[in-house]
């Protein structure tokens, strides 16, 4: 028998070498007897369009339906909002995948509106779910914000495109990153600041080309009252009286209260019927230690990736594991939003 066995081992090598890989084959398949599946084909990324529905109690949606009818969705009780108010280039938030955020993905057995399908209290019975697969404890989503840029993106809302306020090296070229240009120095860059020189006359009221009181353009439209080669936008003394253009503004407590003034150096008008700040004659002057409000509504782009999550499938053991996973994009944004960073 010994010989036998030596014989047919011998003779069919190749025999045996098949045993082997059917051998390693089949500890591989017990090894993952726990129905893990590891899924690489699905159809959403980190460039999927994601939609936002958004209930009382700060619970809110993100969800997709792809053209292969895959319903995916991630209901969490994070506040957006935090995330980004009063804060100049917002970066990144985790999410932890837990009982109150939650991953679910369903196949469906046909197609369905994304929005109809998951913004409501009660899903509808149609289509129906063919599998479902929920989060286990475990894992998180991270959320990246980026601003909406663009060519045509004026996020201030004073007339310039944000991408035109950038730092000009000498020879009038564009470099570096609009948050590089805080011209006040007030902590909000320009192309945030509603109000580039703090001088409380808005950004979009001094590039405004018009005669009315002597605030004309010059050859490349640019308005520029002392003629010193600042441009009113950017002059916090418009006049080159030596005097601050918002201490020009005489009447700013009269209109106001000492805590509260009306801020609009416009309405300060010299004896020759032009405001105090573009008159050089007009030296006047009182101490203005407020500002505008800056008020601007932003959009920004959050992109929301999948980080060591474990979905369960409800009917089976069977499981899938993203360990990063880009859900997909959605746009964000905030109104009459009041930056701060004097």
């Amino acid at each position: 028998m010994v010989y036998f066995k030596y014989i047919i081992f011998d003779q069919n090598s190749e025999f045996m070498r098949l045993l082997f890989t059917l051998f390693v084959i089949c500890v591989l398949l017990l090894s993952c007897d726990d129905g893990d599946i590891i899924v690489s084909d699905f159809n959403f990324d980190a460039d999927s369009s994601l939609n936002l529905c958004e209930f009382e109690g700060n619970r809110k949606v993100l969800h997709i339906i792809t053209d292969s009818n895959e319903a995916i969705s991630f209901t969490f009780q994070q506040n957006i909002l935090e995330n980004i108010e009063n804060i100049i280039n917002p970066g990144t938030f985790s999410v932890s995948i837990n009982s109150s955020n939650r991953v679910n993905f369903r196949r469906l057995d046909a197609s369905a509106n994304s929005s109809e399908y998951f913004c409501q209290e009660v899903p509808p019975s149609r289509p129906n779910v063919i599998e479902e697969f929920v989060s286990t404890t475990g894992g998180s989503v991270e959320f990246t914000i980026t601003r909406v840029s663009g060519p045509n993106v004026d996020t201030d809302g004073d007339g310039i495109p944000d991408i035109e306020e950038r730092p000009v090296d000498e020879n009038g070229n564009f470099f570096g990153s609009v948050f590089d240009l805080d011209t006040d120095g007030d902590g909000i860059p320009n192309f945030l600041d509603i109000d580039d020189d703090n001088d409380n006359v808005r950004t979009r009221t001094e590039i405004t080309e018009n005669i009315e009181f002597d605030r004309i353009a010059n050859e490349q439209g640019i308005i520029d009252t002392d003629g010193d080669g600042v441009p009113n936008y950017l002059d916090d003394d418009d006049d080159g009286d030596g005097i601050l253009t918002r201490n020009e503004d005489l009447n700013a407590f009269e209109e106001g209260t000492p805590t509260a003034p009306v801020l609009n150096p416009e309405n300060s008008f010299s004896n020759i019927g032009i405001p105090n700040y573009l008159d050089p004659e007009a030296t006047d002057s009182i101490e203005v230690d407020f500002f505008l409000e800056n008020r601007v509504s932003r959009r920004f782009n959050i992109t929301v990736v999948f980080n060591n999550i474990t979905l369960q499938n409800t009917d089976s053991e069977r499981t899938i594991r993203l360990n990063s996973q880009g859900f997909g994009v959605f746009t964000f944004s905030t109104r009459d939003e009041i930056l701060t960073f004097r």
